[in-house]
């Protein structure tokens, strides 16, 4: 069966659309949560709090987005071309916002029970969170270059290759900084696993680039 082509590049503009509000509704979750962290360096539970919700209300919408592109590719089928990776894509994003969370759980939690994180090592948490915000920022650009240029998503891809690098090396300084502290074993674990979730996020928004180099190759 053919499909008029008006039709099908009207309906990759749809997905495409929702892509980017699903990335939109993430980023704005990982920026939370920087402020949470910060919040937390500066001992202000009620903010962490407010941030933490924050954070949630923004990894519940991302959820609402994946489930309207899920129904989306569904019901537009074999019209779409790459709807796959379309959903493999979303899948890659919303991920993402579960790190998010994540990393506001047991930043929160640490905050509630007055578990102290050595400064140097706090220090080192930030500087992780606004590297892998930097990666989902260049993930965003390439999302967007979805909808007019495939030469400039593989250019922004290698930008999101080079964030995420920079994010693995943080991440091993980090690393070592915590497993090197006489921090009490439950506070080192919760801060070891934010900072895990932090490289993760860098890791996805990787493999969300590579998906869209994909995308913008096959449509």
């Amino acid at each position: 069966m053919t499909f008029p082509r008006e039709t099908a590049e009207q309906a990759r503009r749809r997905i495409l659309e929702m892509c980017q509000d699903h990335i939109r509704s993430v980023l704005d979750a990982l920026r939370e949560a920087c402020i949470l962290i910060n919040a937390y360096q500066n001992g202000d539970e009620n903010l962490v709090l407010q941030h933490y919700a924050n954070v949630m209300g923004h990894v519940e919408k991302a959820w609402d987005v994946k489930r309207a592109i899920m129904r989306e590719v569904a019901e537009v089928g074999e019209l779409l071309t790459a709807r796959d990776d379309f959903i493999n894509l979303s899948a890659e994003i919303n991920e993402i916002a579960d790190y998010c969370g994540g990393v506001a759980y047991r930043m929160t939690e640490l905050a509630k029970r007055r578990w102290k994180v050595p400064d140097a090592i706090l220090k080192e948490v930030g500087s992780l969170a606004e590297a892998s915000l930097n990666a989902l920022l260049r993930l965003r650009e390439v999302i967007l270059a979805l909808s007019y240029s495939t030469a400039k998503v593989m250019e922004l891809a290698l930008e999101v290759e080079s964030s995420e690098k920079t994010v693995d090396s943080i991440h091993r300084k980090a690393d070592l900084k915590i497993i090197s502290s006489r921090m009490k074993l439950p506070v080192l674990l919760l801060i070891r696993e934010v900072v895990e979730f932090l490289e993760d996020i860098a890791d996805n928004a990787e493999n969300a680039a590579d998906i869209a180099r994909i995308i913008a190759m096959t449509t």
